[in-house]
């Protein structure tokens, strides 16, 4: 699993290839809030998280994150 941090101003996109909506998604695991890209699969958070095991433990829940079609 990749992941990255971005600075806020640019928040609205993909840290890794530069994808914006429709895209990604804003999500929130364990009171840190991140981007998730539907196509390339990467983590943009926006700040670094308070640890190291809690950025494992987002990056493993998100390996079996499976977006919900429409």
């Amino acid at each position: 699993m990749r992941s990255v941090v971005l600075e806020q101003e640019k928040a609205n996109m993909c840290g890794i290839c530069g994808a914006q909506e429709p895209f990604i998604e804003y999500k929130e695991l364990e009171n840190v809030h991140f981007i998730w890209c539907n196509k390339c699969h990467t983590i943009t958070f926006f700040k670094q998280p308070q640890s190291d095991d809690k950025k494992r433990m987002i990056e493993n829940e998100m390996n079996f994150y499976k977006p919900v079609t429409k």
